[in-house]
C-alpha cells in the first residue's frame, strides 16, 4: 500500500502543513497514538470505515475522542480525510506520514515496548545501541505494556527484535513440547 498516491498525497499535505506550522513532531505523536488505539479498537475502525454512517457523525466522534489532545492541525486534517471518504486509508496514511517525518529528522523510529516504564538513562542507552546496529540516529516512541512480563520488545525498520519474557517462556514450551 506505500505505492498509493492517494495514501501519500494526504501524507505529505499533511506533513508540509506541519512543518510549516513548525509541528512535525507534535502532529508525529498524535498520528502515532491514534494509530495504536486504532489497532486496538477495531469497533472505532469499523465505525469510521463504516460508508453508511455519515462523515458528520464521524467527525462529531473524532473531536469527543481527541477532544482538545490533538492539534489543530491533525484535528482539520482528519475531518478533511473523512470528508473526501478517504477514512479506509487512515492508518497507511499515518504510517506514511510517521515514515516522512523521520526521513525528515534523518532518523528511523524505533517503538520500544517493556512491561515497565523506561528510565531515561535507560532510554539514552536503548537509543545509542540502535544508533550503532542500525548506522541511523534512533527516535524511540517507548509503550509500556504489562502483559510482556519483562525484557522489551522492540520495532524498527520492518524489524523486530523480541527479548520479552513472554517471548522467551513461549520458546521454551516449544523446545519442551518437541522433547517430549
Amino acid at each position: 500500500m506505500r505505492d498509493d498516491s492517494v495514501v501519500k498525497g494526504y501524507a505529505s499535505g499533511l506533513f508540509h502543513v506541519a512543518r510549516s506550522e513548525d509541528l512535525v513532531e507534535i502532529v508525529e505523536d498524535e498520528l502515532y497514538k491514534l494509530r495504536e488505539v486504532l489497532k486496538k479498537n477495531a469497533e472505532l475502525s469499523e465505525f469510521l470505515s463504516n460508508l453508511r454512517i455519515a462523515p458528520e457523525g464521524k467527525k462529531k466522534a473524532l473531536k469527543e475522542i481527541c477532544g482538545d489532545k490533538v492539534s489543530l492541525v491533525t484535528l482539520n486534517h482528519l475531518n478533511l480525510i473523512i470528508d473526501q471518504g478517504k477514512q479506509r486509508k487512515l492508518v497507511p496514511i499515518i504510517e506514511e506520514f510517521l515514515t516522512l517525518a523521520a526521513a525528515a529528522r534523518e532518523k528511523v523510529t524505533a517503538e520500544v515496548i517493556t512491561s515497565v516504564p523506561l528510565s531515561e538513562k535507560m532510554a539514552e542507552k536503548l537509543a545509542r545501541e540502535l544508533t550503532k546496529v542500525t548506522k541511523k540516529q534512533v527516535f524511540l516512541k517507548p509503550r509500556v505494556d504489562p502483559s510482556i512480563l519483562g525484557g522489551a520488545i522492540v520495532r524498527v525498520e520492518n524489524k523486530i527484535i523480541d527479548g520479552s519474557l513472554r517471548h522467551q517462556l513461549a520458546e521454551m514450551r516449544r523446545a519442551m513440547v518437541k522433547i517430549i
